[in-house]
């Protein structure tokens, strides 16, 4: 009788390896329980039959079967005996996963599978788990929504790719999502996008806005959403270091191409006006960085 392929341990196949004996032994016979030792572990138990080692079970099964010396074992009753051995194995080391935090079934069946179990173990095991009601995707889909919504701020749809990642159905995702209303999402959405534009203090307000919008919506919400967080954002600290951030602008391309154009004054200022443009820089801001500049020429260059 196989449960679980741990093809690294010796241990393991060792004993494979007595039960197969006994269990061709048992073809003339039952076998007799000579001695029950606990293991190192705590909770296990070594299973000797007819003076031999037999086989290791958990504590629960030596109470579920009445196992003590003397008990007599049929080859049938081995099998299931080290069945249900292999389920209360799987079983406890699920029960130790779910102890740190709420996991969805394929979080669990996955774990499992990493410890190579089999998977009509498994199985058996996520069975009686969703009977207990220690693995609920509903119930896991709908505290997930609760931390994105209040903790994380993330939008519907980085919230549908987590759940599927954890193997949520869309069934279930759609259902829980319909606790997220659009005032949360924009609620949210104006909220991350505060923080987020703290740091863009040194571009235009142009640029902060793009940006704004892009970053809303990485972080799952529409596009819809990202065009409505912008009216609720302050852009002041924008506003007031864009003459500033001008000037500094105009000073690094007149250096670089002043050269080029000594001959044609006109020229030059009509490069520079564009590459101001394409940085974000309004009409109105750009004359008044250049009107500056041309005042303070000396200082820059």
């Amino acid at each position: 009788f196989v449960c679980i392929n741990r093809s690294r341990e010796s241990s393991f196949y060792s004993t494979v390896y007595f039960v197969k004996i006994f269990l061709s032994r048992l073809e003339c016979g039952s076998m007799v329980i000579t001695k029950i030792e606990a293991q190192k572990k705590k909770g296990r138990y070594n299973i000797y039959l007819n003076d031999a080692f037999a086989f290791g079970v958990d504590e629960a099964t030596v109470v579920k079967y009445a196992l003590f010396k003397g008990t007599e074992l049929t080859k049938e009753q081995i099998e299931e005996i080290q069945h249900d051995d292999c389920i209360q194995q799987a079983y406890q080391k699920a029960l130790h996963f779910l102890n740190f935090k709420l996991r969805s079934t394929k979080e669990v069946y996955e774990k499992l599978e990493k410890l190579e179990f089999d998977d009509d173990i498994i199985n058996e095991v996520l069975g009686k788990l969703h009977e207990q009601n220690f693995i609920n995707d509903t119930f896991y889909a709908e505290s997930y929504l609760n931390q994105a919504k209040f903790v994380t701020f993330k939008g519907p749809k980085s919230i549908v790719f987590d759940l599927q990642k954890k193997g949520i159905s869309d069934k279930v995702i759609q259902t829980v999502l319909e606790g997220y209303s659009l005032k949360e999402q924009l609620e949210n959405a104006i909220q991350i996008a505060q923080a987020y534009l703290k740091g863009q203090k040194r571009v235009t307000t142009k640029v902060a806005k793009q940006k704004v919008k892009v970053f809303v919506m990485q972080k799952g919400y529409s596009k819809e959403i990202a065009e409505e967080v912008v009216p609720f954002l302050s852009f002041e600290a924008q506003n007031e270091m864009e003459a500033e951030l001008a000037i500094k602008e105009i000073a690094t391309i007149y250096r670089r191409i002043a050269k080029k154009y000594e001959d044609n004054e006109s020229a030059l200022w009509y490069q520079i006006k564009g590459k101001l443009y394409q940085k974000g820089f309004t009409s109105s801001v750009i004359e008044q960085a250049i009107a500056q500049f041309e005042m303070e020429k000396e200082e820059w260059i």
